[in-house]
């Protein structure tokens, strides 16, 4: 009969204390570890909650995520502030738009 030396235990992604590796949640935090990480930490729900409403709010959620790379996080970085950029732009450009026709719209009524 031979002695199996222990598993060695892994820190949560969500928390930082020791778990067990077969452990699929922490017993500490409760976050998900391995496969049972949220959805919103992929790239799938990075991306949705970016564009339908977060802009760039997300970036807490792309440095916060274990399924990301050091390198995924940084590009995800710069396109979540260029898309945020490329944003408030197009805004202010409706924006100016939207004023010239009123301002000018209204110039023929003498107001």
């Amino acid at each position: 009969m031979e002695l199996q030396e222990p598993a060695a235990s892994a820190p949560c992604w969500g928390c930082g204390r020791n778990i067990g590796p077969q452990d699929a949640y922490c017993r500490y935090c409760g976050k998900g570890q391995g496969d049972n990480v949220p959805w919103y930490y992929g790239h799938v729900g990075i991306i949705a909650m970016t564009v339908l409403g977060l802009g760039p709010f997300s970036l807490g959620y792309v440095w916060k995520s274990p399924r990301l790379s050091r390198a995924a996080k940084w590009v995800y970085t710069v396109l979540i502030l260029g898309f945020t950029w490329f944003m408030i732009a197009a805004l202010f450009r409706l924006w100016a738009a939207i004023n010239a026709a009123l301002t000018g719209g209204l110039a023929g009524y003498g107001l």
